[in-house]
């Protein structure tokens, strides 16, 4: 680890990258005094941006810059090791992942390989994206960043270099340009943190830029000092500098920060401390406390630390919870411990010695190498696709419980996201029948919990001769918009509420509307019943179904997993908790004003499940939900009885209507 001007080892950056990487394992492993530890991520992206840039500007100023050089160097430092713990989780997932879930496994190793793994983690962060403790490649989104980084930055650095004269002109327009792009970034990274409810820029190099940027203008600047014949910066290189950046980093990582919108205005903090500590350049030599061998050891095997945590968290809290066992202080060490050895052993036999033997790792070898690698991965990816991801591996009797956690319905494209966009062109998907006029449509307003009714609530609307129009968005329940009392929702929720509102009270049809959602608030429900019925809409009211949770397929996984065999049935005694008795008794209380109102019809789907004061999770071998609280849409069209009746009643009450207004 050589500093900007390709000179002496920095200790005080390899200390930092120990604490980084000291960090990050202490939040993954759930380790109190780390409540803030991701920001050693954030930390790390500093670190390389400053030697990264630092040697990149180097070699430009003594004219040896090759980019491609540049690039195997890189690759070299990053993607042994890389291979070795992808090559390792798709082995481990073998024998412990169900057949979908291994398939998506596999194409995230590829993407891991591929350094696009942030885009495709992204792409996966969803409302029903599988949880984190299930992605064991989850962690390499950052080294993707910094893949990512390593291409533009040089580009363009090079790129100013060759067409500016003079070498003073040519580090001070890089320096301009690289803080252009750490502005605008940063600019972006603060604009989303505010507006984008999915927190997608969390794996965005766009919103990412700024912090590798900051150790890379430390660089710059240094250069740069260093050509004008000044080697120090008296108010910058002090230890009272570099104890203020130790200090900040610390309380970042010992601080329970908000990570839900990180990268955001806070993130300058832990930015802010890496690069006083690596501008500070205090403490670089043996003899101090960052010298000590056990802080530099960690700084060494950072990388490998890095790589083999998270997998290893994986796979050992999924063997645990099969089995019934917690998770306690004991596991953690041990979990540390083989994270630590695993660790030693990839440096010492896979990292140094293709560092270090480039006689033999040569670039044509190493890029040889790596592209087997990748055409490997992509054979046997080929190969579980073709094979359904070899579903044999495992016992039959927990397959049932991966066709279960599907969240596909017969119309996916127009289930909006929560930032009101989806794949379908329409405003508003159709389902049911064709639409005919004059005759009576129905729409389909809310969240994914009306969505997951799709399948029954078509074929109920197909037999009955009734064109519908599909209005739901993830994670937004139907409500009627008011400024003070949902100044805590999303705003995309709030204005697509608002559309769909007003899109349905300035027409005759939809007649009838069909509301359901993730209730809690039974004020809320009345309230938008009441102004849907003053509006002359029948309503068609979904109640809320149970309370579990806990993951049902999972939990049923574990279960037979320990019975040794098939469970075919499980049910739970129908308590007041499970059952939302109490939400559902205020709910009544409040629509009783309209117990005489035929336009107001409800549709109970505890009905389906429960009987006889048990509600089955589990019935004739298949789940009825695919989490913790979404009916499962293997056997969604059971409730298809419910609407059916609930239907024809509302087709019963307008022809009723009709007639009296004649």
């Amino acid at each position: 680890m050589e500093n900007a001007s390709g000179g002496a080892f920095r200790i005080d950056i390899n200390a930092l990258r120990a604490l980084s990487v000291v960090a990050v394992v202490g939040y993954h492993f759930q380790i109190p005094g780390f409540a803030g530890g991701f920001v050693g991520v954030d930390v790390f992206l500093v670190i390389t941006g400053y030697l990264m840039t630092g040697k990149v500007l180097t070699d430009l100023t003594s004219g040896h810059f090759s980019f491609r050089d540049f690039s195997i160097m890189r690759m070299r430092r990053i993607y042994p090791a890389l291979a070795v713990v992808t090559a390792s989780s798709v082995a481990a997932g073998w024998f412990v992942t169900l057949p979908r879930e291994y398939l998506k496994h596999l194409l995230q190793a590829l993407s891991a390989l591929t350094f696009v793994s942030n885009f495709a983690f992204d792409s996966d962060s969803g409302y029903f994206a599988m949880a984190a403790q299930t992605k064991p490649l989850l962690h390499t989104w950052s080294l993707s960043v910094e893949w990512q980084f390593y291409i533009w930055m040089p580009l363009v650095v090079s790129w100013i270099w060759r067409f500016v004269s003079g070498s003073k002109s040519k580090i001070s327009t890089v320096i301009i340009a690289l803080q252009v792009v750490a502005i605008l970034s940063l600019a972006w990274c603060l604009w989303k943190a505010q507006s984008d409810a999915m927190g997608s820029s969390f794996f965005s190099l766009r919103a990412r830029a700024w912090e590798p940027l900051a150790g890379g203008l430390i660089a710059a600047a240094e250069i740069r000092r260093r050509s004008q014949g000044v080697s120090k910066i008296p108010w910058l290189e002090t230890g009272i500098i570099a104890a203020g950046g130790w200090a900040l980093v610390a309380g970042c990582i010992a601080y329970p920060l908000p990570e839900s919108r990180w990268p955001g205005l806070l993130t300058i903090l832990p930015i802010l401390g890496a690069a006083m500590i690596v501008g500070a350049r205090q403490w670089t030599g043996k003899a101090s406390l960052l010298g000590m061998s056990p802080i530099q050891r960690l700084g060494d095997w950072s990388y490998s630390i890095y790589l083999w945590h998270w997998p290893i968290w994986v796979f050992a809290l999924g063997w645990l919870s099969l089995r019934g066992y917690r998770v306690d202080a004991t596991q953690k060490m041990l979990m540390v411990l083989a994270s630590l050895a695993l660790s030693i052993v990839s440096y010492r036999y896979v990292e140094q010695p293709i560092r270090m033997r480039r006689d033999f790792w040569t670039p044509r070898r190493l890029l040889m190498s790596s592209s087997a690698t990748v055409a490997l991965l992509l054979g046997f990816i080929s190969l579980a696709s073709l094979n359904n991801g070899f579903p044999n591996r495992l016992p039959d009797y927990l397959l049932p419980a991966e066709l279960a956690r599907r969240t596909n319905t017969p119309r996916d494209e127009c289930f909006r996201n929560a930032n009101s966009t989806k794949k379908a062109a329409e405003n508003y998907c159709s389902f049911g029948s064709a639409e005919v006029a004059g005759k009576p449509s129905v729409m389909l307003w809310g969240d994914s919990f009306a969505n997951q009714y799709l399948e029954p609530i078509s074929s109920a609307a197909l037999a009955n001769g009734i064109h519908g129009l599909i209005a739901t968005q993830s994670a937004c329940r139907p409500f009627l918009d008011d400024p003070v009392r949902n100044s805590a929702d999303q705003q995309p929720c709030r204005d697509f509420n608002r559309r769909t509102l007003d899109f349905m009270l300035n027409r005759t049809e939809p007649s009838i509307v069909v509301v359901g959602g993730n209730w809690g608030n039974a004020l809320e429900v009345s309230s938008l019943a009441d102004r849907l019925l003053s509006s002359g809409k029948t309503v068609v009211l979904i109640m809320p179904l149970l309370n579990i949770g806990f993951d049902v397929p999972q939990r049923w996984i574990e279960n037979q997993v320990r019975a040794g065999g098939a469970i075919s049935e499980w049910r739970l005694d129908a308590d007041p908790g499970l059952t939302m008795s109490s939400f559902r008794a205020e709910l009544a209380q409040r629509l009783h004003k309209h117990r005489d109102n035929m336009q107001l019809l409800t549709v109970d789907p505890q009905s389906v499940v429960c009987e006889q004061n048990q509600c089955y999770l589990v019935r004739n071998g298949q789940p009825n939900f695919r989490d913790t609280a979404h009916i499962s849409n293997v056997n969604a069209i059971q409730y298809k009885g419910l609407f059916d009746t609930a239907f024809r009643s509302a087709l019963h009450t307008g022809t009723k209507a009709d007639k009296q207004l004649d």
